[in-house]
Formats: structure tokens, C-alpha cells, sequence
């Protein structure tokens, strides 16, 4: 039974609690702004995720039996984070890490999962999932920003909490069954309204968008290149094909340098416009994302 696997857990790990119990009883969260124990001291699985999307998707699947924190700290880039020995403490006990292959996952795999200890499960929500490749041949790892492929991110998530939480499995195949409903009510909104534009261009620095650009028919020109901000022979290249596409906003994420971003923009009359792949309410930001790449391709060609 779930409850008595958790008991042995807790006996294992009595002396760290007994170490750090005055500090978890002030305190409402972990690294990465993620919220801690949960009330009254009921037992719910503790996960652990990289990036703020990730923990939309789970505890909406999760509900009220699982606690959710972020592993990346709100001002952190994903592609260069290192976390810090601090950070990687609080993984300590968590029962189940969903990963989305990030770069940082990439690199301190190791690390997080030794923080993480023996008994934590390690998931791969890209696992079934189709995914493309970045210039330079690594796999692009933003498939949160495609509705449809969130879904097989779900299904994977719902998946992994019923087998380390049986007790609880109709629920969490209840709340991906709402969840799916819900994406599939998104989905066909985002394809509404970005159907005018099918065909146009946008460009986006930071190469995010190419599932979202794949699901709704449109094409993104990204300025980095290879995981490496564009020198003076690919700045002029890129400035060229924008002038021929009448591009008129260029994208950028919070994390990154605008400053190419802005060279560009300003040699072909665009202007710079924010959008950010990791907004924590991640349906609210889908439908963002897809009024601003609405609005921007219905003023350009």
C-alpha cells in the first residue's frame, strides 16, 4: 500500500527531518517557488518538476493528493541554470521528479537525481511524444508549447502517479480525462484564431515556437542559431529574409539578451514584443501567445 511505503520513507529520512522541522514549519515553499508539505499533515506525493509549465500539467492531473514545486528559480534561464547545492537539497525525499529534458536536465541529470535519493522516481513526460530537432542536432525540448503534444505529456504524467499512488488512480485518470477535454477546447480556439494568418512568418529570437508554429501552420525564423546568438554574417542573412517577409514584431523571451533582437528590429521597421514559453499559467499563456502572433502576422504579410 501507498501508506506504508511512505512511513518506511519517512523513517528513512527521520534524522533529516528532525534537522530542517523548524525551518519546514515556517515555511510555504521550496526551490523555485514551489509550495511545500501540504496541510495538516496529510500525506501527498511529493513531485518535483523543471520548469513552471510542467507544474500546471501535474498538479492539474494531481489534484489534491500530490504537491507540486519547481526545481528553476523564477529569474533562471533553463538553458544555462546550475543548480545550487541549496536547491539540490530540497529534493531530498521528493517521491517523483517529471523531467522535460531542458538543458540544465541535460547536464546535472546525475546530480538531481543523487539529490533526490533511491526512492525517487525519475519520469520523462517526452517519452511517446514526437519530437523534432534544434539547429546542431539536439532534440527540441519545448513540446509544453504544443497543445496536442502537452496531452501525451499528461497521459505520461497521469500514467506515473497511478503506479506510484494506486489508492488514488481513478482520480487521476478523472482529472486527465477533464484535462484532455480542456486542451482539446484550447487547441480548437488557437486554430481559429491564427487561421487567418496560416502560411505567414514570425521570428522569434530563442527558436521556442516550432511545435506551437507546426499545430497552427505557420513558420518561425529564429535568430539563435545552435543554442548561440548570430554573428554579423547571420544577423545580415536574417535581417534580409525578415525584409522580405514584412515581418513587423520581432519575439523575445524574458532570460535573453534583446539586443540582437533589437539590431533587427530596427533595420526592418518591426518592433520588439515579449513572449514567454515559461509562464506558469500555462493555458492563460497559450491563448496569449496566440493573440500576439495573431495580431503581429495580420499587420505584417
Amino acid at each position: 500500500m501507498f501508506t506504508e511505503w511512505r512511513k518506511s520513507r519517512a523513517r528513512k529520512s527521520l534524522a533529516l527531518l528532525l534537522a530542517v522541522s523548524g525551518v519546514l514549519a515556517g515555511a510555504c515553499g521550496t526551490a523555485g517557488g514551489g509550495n511545500g508539505a501540504s496541510d495538516g499533515g496529510s500525506e501527498r506525493l511529493r513531485a518535483f518538476v523543471s520548469i513552471p509549465p510542467q507544474r500546471y500539467f501535474v498538479e492539474r492531473i494531481g489534484g489534491e493528493h500530490v504537491s507540486t514545486s519547481v526545481l528553476l528559480p523564477p529569474a533562471a534561464s533553463p538553458a544555462l541554470y546550475e543548480p545550487k547545492p541549496s536547491e539540490l537539497r530540497s529534493l531530498s525525499g521528493t517521491d517523483v521528479y517529471f523531467a522535460v529534458d531542458v538543458p540544465f536536465e541535460r547536464s546535472v541529470a546525475d546530480r538531481i537525481r543523487s539529490a533526490g535519493g533511491d526512492d525517487m522516481r525519475w519520469v520523462r513526460t517526452w517519452q511517446d511524444v514526437d519530437r523534432g530537432r534544434l539547429e546542431g542536432g539536439k532534440p527540441d525540448p519545448h513540446i509544453w508549447l504544443s497543445p496536442r503534444r502537452a496531452k501525451t505529456q499528461a497521459e505520461t504524467i497521469a500514467a506515473a502517479l497511478s503506479r506510484i499512488d494506486p489508492d488514488h488512480e481513478r482520480e487521476y485518470r478523472e482529472n486527465l480525462r477533464r484535462f484532455e477535454e480542456h486542451v482539446d477546447a484550447l487547441d480548437a480556439d488557437i486554430a481559429s484564431e491564427l487561421e487567418p494568418v496560416a502560411g505567414k512568418t514570425f521570428m522569434s529570437f530563442h527558436p521556442a515556437w516550432h511545435y506551437f508554429a507546426n499545430d497552427y501552420d505557420l513558420k518561425m525564423l529564429p535568430i539563435e542559431s545552435g543554442g548561440k546568438e548570430p554573428g554579423a554574417a547571420r544577423l545580415r542573412e536574417i535581417i534580409e529574409r525578415a525584409e522580405n517577409r514584412d515581418i513587423r514584431a520581432v519575439f523575445v523571451q524574458p532570460r535573453f539578451s534583446e539586443d540582437d533582437a533589437r539590431t533587427i528590429a530596427e533595420q526592418v521597421g518591426a518592433t520588439v514584443e515579449p513572449l514567454d514559453p515559461l509562464a506558469r499559467d500555462w493555458e492563460k499563456n497559450m491563448r496569449h501567445v496566440a493573440t500576439e502572433l495573431a495580431d503581429a502576422l495580420r499587420s505584417g504579410s
